[in-house]
């Protein structure tokens, strides 16, 4: 569970810095290769990847998506993708119900946390979506969101999309966002979790 909740804290920090996004060429959904090319992450039409706000070592990559413009008619929303090292999703091994109960646990509630503080987090609800786990949290800092773990090619792949500073982002609206960009990561790497 370590592993997971390295991933998990590093992606938060940077949430904040997302400034203009960089749009995508045609109308589609924006891609980038990361590490090295070792994997590719997508976001869902409408939503562009902000170079400036991401990071990729070489060995662990984080990308950071918002809105392209405010008159797209996509609901406003920050998207986080984490990548792991080679090997990350043996975590995902352990299964739902243990993942749920690390969510749940103090040591997982702060990992959760934008602070890092267990008491700032609640986890509302875990369950599984083609093949991905979910975990719909509520933070003091943010409000409601959803986050999704899932391997791709060896590497745990965390995906979370929560409202912008301004807020407003239904949860079912999230879910769906969330929903595909699961999917257009898949595609992106044609792998299976």
């Amino acid at each position: 569970m370590q592993a997971m909740a390295i991933w998990i804290g590093r992606a938060f920090p940077v949430l904040f810095l997302l400034a203009a996004c960089v749009a995508p060429g045609g109308g589609g959904a924006a891609v980038t290769p990361v590490l090295g090319g070792a994997l590719t992450v997508a976001v869902p039409a409408g939503y562009c990847i902000d170079p400036r706000a991401s990071h990729d070592d070489g060995r662990s990559a984080l990308v950071i998506a918002g809105r392209c413009a405010a008159d797209r008619p996509v609901p406003a929303a920050v998207l986080t993708v984490s990548v792991g090292g080679e090997g990350s999703s043996a975590i995902l091994k352990a299964g739902a119900r243990a993942l749920t109960d690390w969510a749940r646990s103090p040591a997982g509630r702060a990992a959760l946390a934008r602070d890092g503080k267990a008491g700032s987090v609640a986890v509302r609800e875990t369950l599984v979506w083609d093949g991905a786990f979910l975990i719909r949290l509520e933070d003091r800092a943010t409000g409601p969101y959803w986050r999704a773990a899932i391997g791709l090619k060896g590497r745990l792949v965390m995906v979370s999309v929560s409202p912008p500073a301004q807020g407003g982002l239904p949860l079912e609206e999230g879910r769906e966002i969330l929903e595909r960009a699961i999917t257009g990561i898949k595609r992106a790497n044609a792998a299976s979790p």
